[in-house]
């Protein structure tokens, strides 16, 4: 092959990955801002609350793409029971320019404390659909009120 050949398919290759492989989009997770009570509706102090996100793999025993849940940050709840999540974001890099213009926007957490049933939410339970955003949750506020079970020994 000739130099100049190679030279071109290098051009043409860089510029078909430089198509789908740069930092355009971003994605952000959402506000959270709730409330932890018990069941007299007491609020829960100092309880432990964990922002779960998904951490995508590649299992190489099965050769499959996986996901697990991954607890990102914590925070514990006041003295009115109130905790805060602040929205975040990152860079995807791997992403096409034909990515469909929907958003859809998901919180998921867990909460713990001693003497409380362990809480962790249910798939679908916080979620919303932007159809005017593709970077889903910007700009987006979940205000739960969890109410965690006394354990029963």
């Amino acid at each position: 092959m000739k130099k100049s050949t190679k030279i071109f398919l290098t051009i043409l290759l860089t510029l078909i990955i430089g198509i789908f492989i740069h930092p355009q989009k971003v994605i952000y997770e959402a506000n959270i801002e709730g409330k932890v009570v018990d069941e007299n509706n007491k609020p829960v102090i100092n309880a432990i609350v964990y922002r779960i996100e998904k951490e995508y793999y590649t299992n190489e025993e099965i050769g499959s793409n996986e996901s697990r849940d991954l607890r990102t940050e914590s925070v514990k709840t006041d003295d009115s029971g109130n905790f805060k999540f602040y929205e975040k974001s990152r860079i995807d890099w791997f992403h096409t320019p034909l990515d469909l213009p929907i958003g859809y926007c998901y919180a998921e957490f867990e909460i713990e404390k001693n003497g409380f049933e362990f809480y962790k939410t249910k798939f679908g339970e916080f979620e919303q659909y932007r159809i005017e955003n593709c970077y889903a949750c910007e700009k987006v506020l979940f205000k739960p009120i969890i109410t965690l079970k006394v354990k029963t020994k």
